[in-house]
């Protein structure tokens, strides 16, 4: 049986509510605590949306943790509070059902895999392309 939007919101804890204590404590613990958070809710999330057909749970995960490592350069703490913010946002309009499956599709399966691919791809770009690129002449 596939559990309702009200009782995955219960997994979440307080959902995009930015309080004084969220703004205390260290940083890396507060990342951690909320990648916890949408782990959990990731089962949920295959299932509902149906997923399973498309990705394995595995992969998506490890999706969401290349979005989450994309910003690990990120060390000031109220940048931080802003991101967790936005996604704690994100993951309320998920587990809500706001966000329709080729929504998620497109966000979480085929995006982040394209980002891998990028940063796996050689840049070979000729001295030409890197001038007209920066718009500089010829000389």
């Amino acid at each position: 049986m596939v559990r309702t939007a009200p009782r995955a919101l219960a997994q979440i804890g307080r959902l995009a509510t930015p309080a004084a204590e969220s703004l205390a404590g260290p940083v890396d613990v507060k990342v951690k605590d909320f990648f916890r958070e949408v782990s959990r809710l990731l089962p949920w999330t295959m299932k509902n949306y149906k997923l399973d057909e498309i990705t394995t749970l595995a992969d998506l995960r490890k999706n969401v943790a290349l979005l989450f490592r994309q910003n690990a350069h990120i060390k000031d703490p109220k940048v931080v509070n802003i991101l967790i913010y936005k996604g704690r946002e994100e993951l309320e309009s998920v587990a809500l059902q706001h966000k329709q499956r080729h929504h998620l599709i497109g966000q979480f399966v085929i995006a982040p895999s394209e980002m891998r691919a990028e940063m796996h791809k050689k840049r070979d770009i000729s001295p030409f392309l890197l001038r007209f690129y920066n718009n500089q002449s010829a000389q």
